[in-house]
Formats: C-alpha cells, sequence, structure tokens
C-alpha cells in the first residue's frame, strides 16, 4: 500500500510538472536579459547616478563663465532726510531706491577651477564605469541562476530516468522471485533502491522549483519561468576547440585574456579613474600656496533724493589678488595628505591589476580544465550506460547477481551526475571569464579564444 501511494505521488508530480510546463513559455536568455535590464532597481539607480554626474560636470563648468548678478533697494526713513543748502533747508524724499548690476570674472584661481572641471569629467566617467558594472554584474547574477534552472531541469529529467530504470528493475526482481530465482532479501533491495530513487527526484523537483523562483524572483515575473535549452556540449565548437588545447595553446588563451582584460577590465578601469582624481586632488591642494585674480564690476543707478525715478548712473571696476600668507601649516598639512592620498591609490592600483591578472590566469586555466573534464564526463557515462545494458540483460538471464546490477545502477547515476555538473562548470567557468574580461557578448569571448583577432 504505501508502495502504491508513493507512486501515485510521483505521478502527479510529474503531471503538475508537466502542467506547468505546458503553461508556461520558454523563456530564452536575450529576453531574460531585457527582463532583467528593464526591471532591476540598482540598475537604474546607476542610471540616475550617471544623469546626475553629467549635471555635475555642467555645474563645474559653469564657474569658469561670468556672474552677472541685479540687485535693488528700497530704502524709507522717518523723518526724512534734510539738506542745508546756502541759506535754506531741503528736506529729501522718504523713500530711495537703488539697483545695481554686478558682473564678476575669475581670472586665475591657482588652477583649482580647471582641476575641479576635470575631476567632474572623470566622476562622469565613473559614473558610466558603474552603470556598465552594475550591468555586467547583474547580467552574471542572471547567467549564474538561468542555468542553475537548466542544470535542475537536466537534473530533474537524470532521476527520472533513475527512477523508470529503478521501476524496470524491480519488476524483473518480482518475475525472478516469482520464479524463486531471487531471495527475498534480494527483492527487498530493488525496492529499497526504488524508494531512493523516489526521494532523490522529489528533491530534484524541489531544487528545481527553488531555483525557478530565485529567477523569477530577479527578473520580476508573476510566474516560474521554463528557460529554454542552450547548446549541448556536441553543439558546443568553442567547447570542442577547448577540449583540444595543450599547454601552450592553454598559456597564450591566458597571454590573450590578459592583453584583453587590461583595457576591458571595468575594475581596472574603475582603479586607473580613481587614481587620476587622487592625482587632481593633489594638484588642487598644490595651488593653495597661489595668488587668485578675479575682475569685477558694477554699474549702480541711484536715486538723487529728490526726483522720484530720476536715477543717476555710476560705474565702478575693481581687481582683486589674494595672496595666502599665513598660517600655511593647514594648507602644507593637506598637500602632503593628498600626497599621500595619491601614493595609496597607486600602490592599490598596482595590486589590483596584478590581482586581476592572476585572477583572469586562473580563469583561463579553470575553463580549459572544465572543457576537458566535460569530454571525460561524457565518455565515462557513454561507457557506463553501455555497460549497464548489458548488466542489465545478464541480470534479465540470470547472469549476474542483484548486487552486481544494483552496483552498476549506482555507477550510472554518478555518471550521470558528474556529466552534468561538469558540463554547466564549464559553462559558469565561461561566465565568470567574462565577468572578469568586462564582456557581455558571449561572441567576443569566442573570438578571442578562437584566434584573438577582436582584440
Amino acid at each position: 500500500m504505501k508502495r502504491i501511494l508513493s507512486l501515485s505521488l510521483i505521478v502527479l508530480l510529474l503531471a503538475s510538472l508537466g502542467a506547468q510546463t505546458g503553461r508556461t513559455p520558454n523563456l530564452s536568455y536575450e529576453e531574460a536579459r531585457t527582463l532583467a535590464l528593464s526591471n532591476n532597481n540598482d540598475y537604474h539607480a546607476k542610471l540616475a547616478a550617471r544623469e546626475s554626474a553629467r549635471w555635475s560636470k555642467n555645474q563645474a563648468l559653469s564657474s569658469f563663465l561670468p556672474n552677472l548678478s541685479l540687485s535693488g533697494t528700497l530704502l524709507y526713513m522717518d523723518p526724512a532726510t534734510e539738506v542745508q543748502a546756502g541759506g535754506s533747508t531741503i528736506k529729501l524724499n522718504n523713500d530711495f531706491r537703488t539697483f545695481n548690476l554686478q558682473l564678476s570674472q575669475p581670472l586665475f584661481t591657482g588652477g583649482k577651477l580647471w582641476q575641479a572641471y576635470k575631476m567632474a569629467e572623470i566622476g562622469v566617467e565613473m559614473a558610466d564605469l558603474a552603470l556598465q558594472n552594475q550591468e555586467l554584474t547583474l547580467l552574471s547574477d542572471l547567467e549564474s541562476k538561468y542555468l542553475a534552472v537548466l542544470q535542475t531541469m537536466a537534473l530533474l529529467d537524470m532521476n527520472e530516468q533513475d527512477y523508470r530504470s529503478a521501476q524496470t528493475n524491480l519488476e524483473i526482481a518480482t518475475l525472478k522471485k516469482d520464479a524463486g530465482l531471487i531471495s527475498n532479501a534480494d527483492y527487498l533491495r530493488f525496492e529499497s533502491n526504488l524508494a531512493s530513487k523516489e526521494v532523490s527526484l522529489l528533491q530534484a523537483q524541489s531544487a528545481f522549483s527553488l531555483a525557478q523562483m530565485s529567477l523569477r524572483d530577479l527578473l520580476n515575473l508573476d510566474y516560474s519561468p521554463i528557460p529554454a535549452a542552450v547548446a549541448t556540449d556536441q553543439e558546443d565548437p568553442t567547447l570542442r576547440l577547448l577540449q583540444g588545447f595543450d599547454s601552450g595553446e592553454t598559456s597564450l588563451l591566458a597571454v590573450r585574456a590578459k592583453n584583453y582584460g587590461q583595457s576591458g577590465s571595468i575594475a581596472l578601469k574603475i582603479s586607473e579613474r580613481s587614481l587620476e582624481l587622487s592625482r587632481r586632488s593633489y594638484k588642487i591642494s598644490q595651488g593653495s600656496f597661489l595668488p587668485t585674480v578675479a575682475l569685477a564690476g558694477s554699474r549702480q543707478y541711484q536715486e538723487n533724493g529728490l526726483d522720484r525715478w530720476e536715477f543717476e548712473a555710476s560705474n565702478q571696476i575693481m581687481l582683486n589678488v589674494s595672496l595666502p600668507l599665513l598660517p600655511q601649516v593647514g594648507n602644507y598639512s593637506a598637500m602632503r595628505k593628498s600626497y599621500f592620498d595619491l601614493q595609496q591609490k597607486r600602490y592599490e592600483a598596482e595590486s589590483l591589476r596584478s590581482g586581476v591578472e592572476t585572477g583572469m590566469e586562473a580563469a583561463v586555466l579553470n575553463l580549459v580544465s572544465a572543457a576537458k573534464q566535460v569530454k571525460a564526463s561524457g565518455l565515462a557515462l557513454s561507457y557506463t550506460e553501455q555497460t549497464y545494458e548489458q548488466m542489465q540483460e545478464r541480470f534479465r538471464l540470470n547472469m549476474i547477481s542483484s548486487a552486481e546490477l544494483l552496483d552498476m545502477d549506482l555507477m550510472l547515476s554518478a555518471a550521470r551526475l558528474s556529466q552534468n555538473t561538469s558540463y554547466y562548470n564549464y559553462l559558469k567557468a565561461l561566465a565568470a571569464l567574462k565577468q572578469l574580461l568586462g564582456i557581455t557578448d558571449t561572441q567576443i569571448l569566442n573570438n578571442l579564444i578562437q584566434s584573438g583577432d577582436n582584440l
């Protein structure tokens, strides 16, 4: 009775999976990529930050332009001012109006305005790089979750195969038991094997559902997506090429990857821009010892106190020169601080460059190793499947024991799992190398692997 209930549960499980697959259309990676970029809040935040940086650059540019302002004053006096003129007293108006136009233009500020503008320009570049990095991180996360769904789906299919195979073995064992060819203990081992396959199938279904949920949440969907199948190992020319790499070709690929990474790595680009910011900041601190020169002019319109709305104009032109003398301890300290901040950024940039190059070389070695593992696991699976078919037929003919068939069944499950794991490890290694190189287009990486013509 327990076995009948377990079988019913599996049937319902597979039926629900089939129904879900029928309701949900396959989601291609390009469609998932478009959804991820349009629905991700962090990506849109980086877009807004880039626009903010562009306006900051415009704000810094405005510092070079002249500043023109208009001001006005209304002065009311009670009692009114009285002025002695000859032998008489003249009483002025209670209210006075004054208008003033003032124009100022900085001429020299020790390079501070120029450096501030260049820093704002670098800020735009860094905002662009941050946006690219967010896109790269988002697409890497998407690819990881997309592959996780495909991998768990493949594992689910494998567990279904194992379950059907265990059912077939149990049917054979039932016939043999009825014929008195195997003992009850051997028969129970086949029942136990089927129960184990049931548990594995349920676990695979759970893992598949969780992977779907993770991808669904990333894409902000209201349904559980079914990704479109990726190319198999037999259909991947890049994989076949990597499987034939020797140590020399692997080293050459590592060199090409490092050369490309020096210009393509977003982490290195951000580090270089950060270093340039420190250089500009150091130059600003040096400019603190230099004078500042500004030109200012004004034209004032003022009532004479007698005739309302009759204004007299006066002009002023002023050249302001300011040279800091004391105290200079603060300026010198700020300059030395900027200098050592610059040195820190230089050392950090060199350390990052070394780390990125090492990481690229390791990623290339991991990719080639993963490709070769796919080939080895594929051959092992093919051999194990053929051997299992032979062993199953021999068991049917009573030529081997139950233990030998079950051991072979375990080897087949392990070989299937190894082949699945190795192929998806290869795809993940490919994605990891793309992220290190700052590549979002797989074709660019394929060209790099094949010949490096894209450099």
